[in-house]
């Protein structure tokens, strides 16, 4: 029971986090964005998205409507969450491959998951927006095992993914 209030408070803090760089922008105040992996939560840091530094001066207080810039971060979250469905890959083979795609501070954090934890195979769907704007992007994939709740963020210029947020486990039918 407390995995699912941590994994709703996880969830809240991301949308909490997302819905303030809409309307606060980027500034040179860090700014913290929480994570998570299938099986590590630790806390954020200025690397994970705290830190915005947009090079297209739009000040983030704006959704960003720029389908070029949704297209980027639709691309890396694409590409991770096909790196990242594949389980029977060796640890190390699996993180370099979803390595690429995140910032630092979350590769890092990849780094310890055994990816035979990871609970999807295959992606079923593209990444279909949830929220977005000039600087992070939160998009729902689908996978054989639900959907996945990738944030995509711009960090010096470069989109990178900072959180997955795996489908909760379906509760066992009960006689």
């Amino acid at each position: 029971m407390n995995h699912h209030i941590a994994r709703y408070t996880v969830t809240a803090s991301v949308l909490l986090a997302v819905t303030a760089a809409a309307l606060t922008g980027c500034s040179s105040h860090p700014r913290h964005a929480p994570t998570t992996t299938p099986a590590v939560t630790t806390a954020p840091t200025a690397e994970d998205g705290g830190a915005h530094q947009e090079d297209d001066g739009d000040d983030g207080a704006q959704p960003d409507t720029s389908t070029t810039a949704n297209a980027a971060a639709l691309d890396v979250i694409s590409a991770f969450m096909t790196a990242w469905a594949r389980p029977g890959l060796d640890q190390r083979r699996w993180h370099a491959d979803v390595a690429r795609y995140t910032s630092p501070t979350y590769a890092d954090k990849l780094a310890t998951v055994d990816p035979a934890g990871v609970p999807a195979t295959q992606v079923t769907t593209a990444p279909a927006v949830r929220t977005a704007t000039a600087g992070a992007v939160v998009a729902d994939v689908g996978t054989d095992a639900g959907p996945i709740t990738v944030t995509c963020v711009r960090l010096n210029g470069r989109w990178l993914v900072v959180n997955v947020e795996p489908p909760e486990p379906h509760p066992e039918a009960t006689p």
